[in-house]
């Protein structure tokens, strides 16, 4: 007989890897805005760096959860989903509230 946590051992690491993802973003988030308090050109590049780094890593997170989006999981899924699509939303807004400009050379 199959084991149930068989099954749900990808779903759960899916799940953990969404986490990671929203926390990801939460951290980027903070570490911009301290940046832009700081004005700090070279932080808030780096800063920058880590929102489009956390994008990624949600975009990839929400793309391995909607393997799962099924019946059985369905609600933990959506749940998650909705988060994930709210930290992707979260950091295009402080990608462009907080855009360096161009030097001019």
């Amino acid at each position: 007989m199959t084991d149930t946590r068989q099954h749900q051992e990808p779903v759960r690491h899916a799940l953990e890897a969404a986490e990671q993802a929203i926390l990801l973003a939460q951290k980027a988030e903070h570490k911009l805005q301290a940046a832009m308090t700081q004005a700090d050109p070279q932080a808030i590049q780096s800063s920058q760096a880590a929102l489009v780094q956390a994008k990624r890593q949600v975009a990839d997170a929400q793309s391995q959860l909607q393997t799962f989006n099924n019946e059985q999981y369905g609600q933990q899924i959506q749940q998650t989903l909705e988060q994930l699509t709210q930290a992707s939303q979260d950091i295009d807004f402080n990608t462009e509230k907080f855009h360096t400009p161009r030097q001019i050379r």
